[in-house]
């Protein structure tokens, strides 16, 4: 096409082409709805048609509707909006109106071809080629003037292009209910990636969708970076690729906070143990190599100064493009701190262009948007953050899809709880309190403990097993039965049921059965040894004869009837002062003297004095302590023993010795 000098649609498309695009925008009101707004008055150099447009806008102005020949519109807008007393204009435009209607009428009555489709194509390229100028003079004029090197100016040029670059373009995004009814009812039709905190993840379905956008409301100190850098992790979880964008914190301490959610540890002793600090550096480098191929999780830093939404986009879509893989979360660490990307001296109205374009971004990447806002000063301190306690434009919740508060009293603060509520969730039920969660921001935990949501699977998109995985738990857990430790395991569970089903008397009667050594397969020898004492007056023995708890009178050698008893040959060992010690010394064999002494008096070298034995009167047993000690965690240490397995071994064996005696 030659270069013009005129920027009309005479010069451009001919002289006739100005009449045929009017009789298209009274002849078809949905072209001329969507084309109205970026046309201008310029482009018609013909006066009367010129004057009949500007009719048309002032009347699509007021009422919002395009005047048109079907229903008369058109007259009543020429009646309204012509220049008063002005006969002559009155009647060109009529005029004008008459030669359409005639033109119409030919084209209804088939005596001319109909080309209407061909003028709105025609249209629409005339406009954007007129945008396009326009736009490159506007840079024109920056460049000279310096003014291009504002980000603003930018910003700007850049949003001009893309609307310049969807002039005319048909948007239908209707579809019928019934299409698509699988797809629509199908389980994963948001894809949603989880938090990582139980009760939200019920709550959301899973957490937010693709698209979706979530804000947290709290005031400051309370924890929103702990927040989100869970989220963060929990999505790095689940093999997904993941932006966390932060301003105030450094990448280092963000880094510091993933490494103690993986380590289970906390600032505090990382900090403070150089032991702790190299575990975590283990963990941390173990985490690396089984991600290795899976998700990514990259922490990016912006300046709080000047940042707006579309420098965070324009990042994004680089690295993508950089390293091959596309985002799948966006965690932004906070909005507060972005600029409006349009100047505005309206602070509310500037708060709101950055949640829209918030909004704007995750549904152009498809992707869920975490991020948190401020609350007011009477938020903090507070027992509840509630909606009206939002620092800015309270318009930010209402693009929310997901809209929460954390709130923590003084009180709180120092024991690490916080109260959580669900102030919106456009996709699942509102309105829910949580009370005294553990939020700890030392070790990074967040556990909301509702008796509603304490049976839900809490990470049911973290992590699929395949079949080799199901196969290897489930030989582990054949092993574990074979083994020894997994029958003691059993034979515990046997007898924690079995207390429930007998009372304290019973309890009794159990224990002293378990203190009493089993009984051998041959009758033991009478008088062999002692056993403990089961009343508070007589000492009973293996045999048929009791001894009196009375002191002992002397014994002299005539009153012993087998002198086998009296030879002294071996090593004697000094009996206890317990009973339990009494039945473990063996009666040592002495040879009889040949005269007759006292017993008391007899010393001889190899041999000690044995001190009459002191009976152990049985204590009153407590039923509580038992069931305590009965019901101990096998895998809990307790004082010398390492577990109860080790307990039940040296049981065990000390009744065998027992057997053996």
């Amino acid at each position: 096409m030659n270069e013009n000098t005129e920027n009309t649609l005479t010069a451009y498309l001919g002289p006739e082409f100005q009449q045929r695009l009017m009789w298209q925008l009274l002849v078809e009101p949905e072209f001329a709805e969507k084309i109205i707004p970026d046309l201008a008055v310029e482009y018609f150099d013909d006066p009367n048609l010129k004057r009949l447009f500007i009719i048309i806008m002032e009347y699509y102005g007021e009422y919002e509707k395009v005047p048109n020949l079907q229903n008369k519109s058109i007259h009543q807008a020429i009646n309204e909006y012509k220049t008063p007393n002005n006969q002559i204009e009155e009647e060109s435009l009529f005029s004008v109106i008459k030669r359409i209607e005639l033109w119409n009428q030919r084209i209804i009555n088939k005596q001319m071809l109909y080309d209407g489709d061909a003028v709105q194509k025609s249209t629409k390229w005339f406009i954007k080629q007129q945008e396009y100028r326009k736009l490159a003079e506007k840079i024109i004029g920056d460049v000279k003037t310096g003014d291009i090197r504002s980000k603003y100016v930018v910003t700007e040029i850049e949003e001009k292009f893309q609307k310049i670059s969807h002039i005319g373009d048909e948007e239908d995004d209707s579809e019928s209910v019934l299409e698509g009814i699988s797809k629509a009812l199908r389980k994963e039709f948001r894809e949603t990636i989880p938090t990582g905190i139980e009760a939200i993840d019920v709550l959301t379905g899973g957490g937010l969708g693709k698209g979706e956008m979530g804000i947290i409301l709290a005031p400051s100190g309370v924890g929103k970076t702990t927040a989100l850098t869970k989220i963060a992790n929990t999505a790095y979880d689940c093999d997904k690729n993941v932006a966390q964008i932060i301003f105030e914190d450094t990448i280092d301490q963000i880094k510091r906070k993933h490494y103690v959610i993986w380590a289970d540890s906390s600032h505090t002793q990382i900090n403070e143990d150089d032991d702790e600090r190299e575990r975590v550096d283990k963990v941390a480098h173990e985490k690396g190599r089984a991600m290795q191929g899976k998700g990514n999780l990259i922490v990016k830093k912006f300046s709080q100064e000047d940042t707006t939404i579309k420098d965070i986009k324009n990042w994004m879509l680089a690295h993508e493009k950089k390293f091959g893989y596309k985002f799948d979360i966006l965690v932004l660490d906070y909005l507060d701190v972005l600029e409006s990307h349009k100047r505005s001296p309206d602070r509310h109205e500037a708060e709101l262009a950055v949640v829209k374009g918030f909004e704007a971004l995750a549904s152009d990447l498809d992707i869920p948007a975490w991020t948190a806002i401020q609350s007011n000063r009477s938020g903090i301190g507070s027992e509840f953050v509630e909606a009206q306690q939002t620092g800015g434009n309270i318009k930010r919740m209402q693009k929310a899809h997901f809209f929460m508060s954390i709130a923590k009293t003084p009180a709180q603060q120092e024991a690490n709880f916080a109260n959580i509520r669900i102030i919106k969730a456009r996709f699942a039920k509102d309105g829910q309190l949580f009370e005294d969660c553990v939020f700890n921001n030392d070790t990074m935990k967040i556990i909301i403990d509702d008796p509603r949501y304490r049976h839900t699977k809490t990470y049911k998109n973290l992590k699929h097993y395949d079949e080799k995985d199901i196969e290897n738990l489930e030989k582990k857990a054949d092993k574990l039965k074979t083994t020894s430790e997994g029958r003691i395991h059993a034979e515990i569970s046997i007898r924690q049921d079995e207390l429930k089903k007998i009372g304290s008397d019973g309890i009794n009667d159990f224990l002293r059965q378990n203190s009493m050594p089993e009984e051998s397969e041959s009758p033991p020898e009478k008088n062999e040894g002692i056993s403990d004492a089961v009343t508070d007056d007589v000492l009973e023995l293996d045999g048929d004869i009791t001894i009196s708890s009375e002191p002992i009178q002397p014994l002299t050698v005539g009153d012993v009837k087998d002198m086998k008893l009296l030879d002294f040959t071996g090593e004697t060992e000094t009996i206890g002062e317990t009973v339990e010690e009494v039945s473990d010394t063996v009666n040592e064999i002495v040879k009889p003297p040949e005269k007759t002494v006292e017993l008391s008096e007899f010393k001889p070298p190899s041999m000690t004095v044995v001190e009459p034995p002191q009976v152990k009167h049985e204590k009153k047993l407590d039923i509580d302590d038992v069931e305590k000690k009965l019901t101990i965690d096998p895998d809990e240490p307790e004082g010398n023993h390492k577990s109860l397995y080790d307990m039940l071994v040296k049981k065990r064996d000390y009744q065998n010795v027992k057997q053996k005696e």
